[in-house]
């Protein structure tokens, strides 16, 4: 079983990185308006979270990290909230890590 602050940290972590992809993308925005390259590349910053946090689950090919992958994606989809969907993610997976794996 996991170290609980290791997986804590991690959270924290990955939640201050996915705050500062946002941040920086406005701020930036209102630099290169315009520059419709750039402006995909920052649009597409908060995805690449979502993939980092779940490459994990999907590197072990688990049943459960796969329901975990799709969980993700589903929410993100129907809500486009990237931060819901960062925490349903993760939740999922830190469950099956601390409470339902052998």
């Amino acid at each position: 079983m996991p170290e609980t602050w290791v997986t804590l940290l991690g959270i924290a972590i990955l939640a201050a990185v996915t705050y500062a992809t946002r941040i920086a993308g406005y701020l930036l925005g209102a630099r290169l308006a315009g520059n419709r390259a750039v402006e995909r590349v920052l649009e597409s910053l908060p995805g690449a979270a979502l993939a980092a946090v779940l490459a994990t689950a999907a590197v072990k090919g688990t049943l459960f990290g796969l329901a975990a992958i799709a969980a993700t994606a589903m929410i993100f989809y129907l809500s486009g909230r990237t931060l819901l969907a960062l925490a349903v993610g993760l939740s999922l997976t830190v469950l099956h890590a601390h409470f339902l794996s052998p």
